[in-house]
């Protein structure tokens, strides 16, 4: 039972990274290409630069990005997360 419980918890932290508003869809547009600030403004515009900045602040912190002469891009843990979130846009293709 408590390997349930540490499943969960694991599986609940990383909800928690991806489920911020924006999170998702800055690593969605950085697995196209690295991008440098203002690209990703324009890819995900309606959200704001402070909140883009502070979402871009907690992705580095993570280990999920890194920025490299001025591009942001995704490092092999984002990749690998980015996997899952391939799997959610194949729900919304299907579903939505």
């Amino acid at each position: 039972m408590s390997d349930e419980i540490v499943l969960c918890k694991k599986y609940e932290e990383v909800i928690s990274w991806i489920g911020k508003r924006w999170t998702g869809l800055i690593l969605r547009c950085l697995s196209f290409k690295p991008m440098r600030f203002k690209e990703l403004a324009r890819c995900v515009d309606a959200c704001s630069e402070k909140v883009l900045t502070e979402r871009l602040k907690e992705l580095l912190e993570l280990g999920l990005i890194e920025l490299k002469d001025s591009h942001y891009t995704l490092t092999e843990l984002g990749s690998k997360l980015n996997l899952a979130l391939d799997g959610i846009q194949h729900f919304a293709d299907e579903n939505l």
